[in-house]
This record gives structure tokens, sequence and C-alpha cells, in this order.
């Protein structure tokens, strides 16, 4: 059996004339005396305790105070060093038992990605995160990680410079037949398309995952994304609407549905699949930003005031719902308010800034501040914002369309476009993405 104690810690007391130089029959009178005398933490000398017989007395029974004689705990160390010695570490067997650990908190974390939101990705990521302590080389642990980073950055979670770095490092670590798994290819793809901005290479890796798992919904709502890159919002919704058939508990799916319907213009369908998501309590912060984007748009600001209020104070930690209500603010004269959202944003990290370089540049577009505006625009693109993606189509944005600067910021997103904008609302065709998570409507 391994040893599960430092051999450096049980040689020092071994080999001491008076147990580790301290003096024989001197009492530690509590928990704390004790972990100091061992130079360990308070919980790793109670295991000790409790499951290797480290000699602790206690007064009053097992619930009264504690202490012990750094004597009989110095002989304590030096019996395992003599058991060390009889029972040598089988290595091979601790490493077994180590990755054996790792592929079940990876089969874990696997299970609950399938019904991922924003609400568990930490719990995910936490999983994958241990599984690669027990096996550093745990392929499926490594690209989970990546995929998690990448989810937490679009859904705007994590700040994408800071995730998708992650993402990156985790990919590296895999071994050179492990990085030519669909799963691997399909996180490579992602971080083609949001971080290289590599539209060529991120759609040969989605193809090429999606030729071998036409199932996969990370591919597919990756490919839809790229559909909304190139133009095409009819084969983006029919995308998306695949990824949420083959992946119904996965919320953040039905929330890609509502974008494509949202840039399409198509404002009442968006609602529509918004209060769907919602009803099975997958509503995130995206949902509710797209929601209010809408709300924007449909009919009167002033009429949709307190709706608007009432969703951004159900996720008072979240920048961009902040800056949608700036906007608002703005739009129905209560311009004070907004200078106030303003000044909180303004106040953020450097990198906090960035990430949520929309937010701030719709409070600044709506105060007319259309330089700005695009500085702020030009940052979120930077940091592969899934809000960047769609400048072209993003109807908030249509009174910029005539400003240079973003006109060229726009092109970014297609070089391939040579002449002027598409369509300032694209329209989809009749039934294309008009869909329900029961079914085509």
């Amino acid at each position: 059996m391994a040893c599960c104690f430092p051999l450096p810690l049980i040689c020092n007391f071994q080999s001491s004339e008076t147990y580790g130089g301290h003096v024989p029959k001197e009492r530690l009178d509590s928990w704390k005396d004790i972990a100091e005398y061992l130079e360990r933490s308070l919980r790793t000398v109670q295991r000790w305790h409790a499951y290797h017989g480290l000699p602790v007395r206690h007064f009053r029974g097992t619930k009264g105070s504690v202490f012990a004689y750094t004597d009989e705990i110095d002989r304590w160390l030096i019996s395992l060093s003599e058991e060390t010695r009889v029972t040598p570490m089988d290595e091979r067997e601790a490493i077994e038992l180590r990755k054996k650990k790792s592929q079940e908190l990876t089969a874990s974390a696997t299970q609950m990605w399938e019904a991922r939101s924003e609400g568990n990705l930490q719990t995910i990521s936490g999983l994958y995160r241990k599984a690669i302590d027990e096996d550093v080389s745990n392929p499926a642990a490594l690209t989970g990680l990546a995929n998690t980073m990448i989810f937490g950055a679009v859904n705007g979670v994590l700040d994408g410079s800071v995730a998708y770095l992650r993402a990156q490092e985790a990919l590296r670590r895999l071994p050179a037949a492990a990085a030519e798994s669909p799963e691997a290819r399909c996180a490579t793809a992602w971080l083609s398309m949001l971080y290289e901005r590599n539209w060529r290479q991120a759609q040969a890796g989605f193809d090429q995952v999606l030729s071998r798992q036409p199932w996969s919904s990370f591919a597919l709502s990756g490919r839809s994304l790229l559909y909304v890159v190139e133009g095409n919002l009819q084969q983006a919704g029919k995308c998306a609407w695949e990824a949420w058939k083959g992946s119904p508990l996965a919320c953040s799916l039905g929330t890609l549905m509502c974008w494509v319907n949202y840039l399409a213009g198509d404002l009442e369908q968006a609602l529509d699949l918004a209060v769907q998501v919602r009803a099975f309590g997958g509503c995130g912060t995206m949902t509710a930003a797209i929601e209010a984007c809408c709300l924007l748009q449909v009919g009167t600001i002033a009429a949709q005031l307190k709706r608007l209020e009432s969703i951004v104070g159900a996720y008072p930690e979240s920048q961009l719902l902040q800056g949608l209500l700036g906007y608002a603010y703005v739009m129905t004269g209560k311009a004070g308010k907004a200078e106030e959202m303003l000044r909180d944003l303004e106040n953020l990290s450097e990198l906090k800034k960035k990430n949520h370089g929309y937010a701030l540049a719709l409070i600044l577009l709506a105060m007319g501040d259309k330089q700005e505006a695009v500085k702020w625009l030009e940052a979120s693109y930077e940091e592969g914002t899934v809000w960047s993606l769609a400048y072209r189509f993003d109807p908030l944005l249509v009174t910029l369309r005539d400003e240079p600067r973003f006109e060229v910021l726009a092109r970014k997103s297609l070089p391939t476009v040579e002449n002027g904008f598409p369509p300032k609302r694209p329209q989809l065709p009749a039934n294309s993405v008009n869909v329900s998570i029961f079914g085509r409507v």
C-alpha cells in the first residue's frame, strides 16, 4: 500500500536525536499547536489522527479539547518510516488509482456538459480541473476544460482574453493523437473563430467534426455562429435548431436560437423563444440580454422600461444588461441614470472594460458619442465577444453604418464582402427558423 505521508517529514524526525529537535515530553494543547509542530494544516493532522492513529488525546471524550505529547508524535512518525521501508510505495498502483479517479471525475463533468448552462459552468470546469490534477495527460479532461473556458467566454461569464488563453493552453497539452480527435478539433475551431478570427480555418474545423459527428451540438452551435459571420442567417438558424434538438437540456442553445431570430428582425419569435427557455429554468444573462435587446425595439422604449428594469434587476452583476438599460434610460430622457451606469462601467478594470465594450458602446451611442462608441466596439471585437460576430446585422448599431471607422470594423467579420452592407435587417424565408422547442410552428 502506498504511504500517504511525505518522506522528507518522516526522515527528518528519524534522524534527529530529540525527535525533530524538540524537547521530549513537551505537551501541545490544541489542534493548532499540533499542526504547527508537524508543519501541516489543521485538516491534515485531524485526518491523520482519524485514519492513521496520530497520537492525540482528548479531554472529556471525543468532543472535548485535545492535547498531545511531542515525543509520542515523534515515535509515531518513526514507526511510519520503518513501515515505509518494509512496504515500499507501489508507484504503478498509485498512478493507476489516480488515473481511475481522473476518469471518474471526467465522466461526471462530461455528463453535466450535456446540460451546460451558466449556472453549472463552475462545477463542470472544477471537475475537469480536478481530473487534470489527478492525471495531467487525461485528454478528455483537457479538452473538456477547453470547452468550458470557451463556453464561459461566449456567454460572458468569463473574460475572453483570459478564458481563450486557458483553452488554448489546455489543447496545447494534449498528446498528439488526442489532438486529432473530433472533440479537440471542435474546440480548436471555436478558438479559430473567436480568438484568432481565422474564418477559413474555423469552417474547415467545424465541417470536419460534423462529417464525423453530425450530432455534435457544440460543433453545430459553432457552425451556426460562423454562418452568422458569413451573413447566412437562414443556415445559422437551421444549425442552431439542430444543435438544440440534439441537446435539449442545454438552454444556451435555445438562447442561440433567440439571437439568430433577433438578428433576422423576427423580434416576436425571439421573445417567444426566450419565454420558452425561461420556462425550462435555463434563462441566463445571455437570454435576458437578447430579450432586453428585443424590448428596446418593440413598441416604445418608455412602455417597456419597467419590464427592462425588472430583467436587469434579476441579474445585478451583468454589465451587459447594465449597458442595455443605460441605453434605454438615455432614449427615455433619464440621462442622469445612464451617466451613473456609464461611470460604473468605466470604473471596471481595463480587462473587464474591454470584455464589456459592447455595453459601454451602447450607452455612448445613445448619448450621441459615435467615435467613442466605435472605440469600445473595437475593444469588444479584440476580446472575441460573441456580439462582435454580428456588428453588421445588429439593429442597435444601425446608426453607426455611416461611420467609416465602424465600416472598417464591421468588414473584419467578413473580409470577402467588397461593397457596402447587407440589408439592415436580413429577413429569413418563411418558416426557416420559426421554431419552438416542440417543433416547427
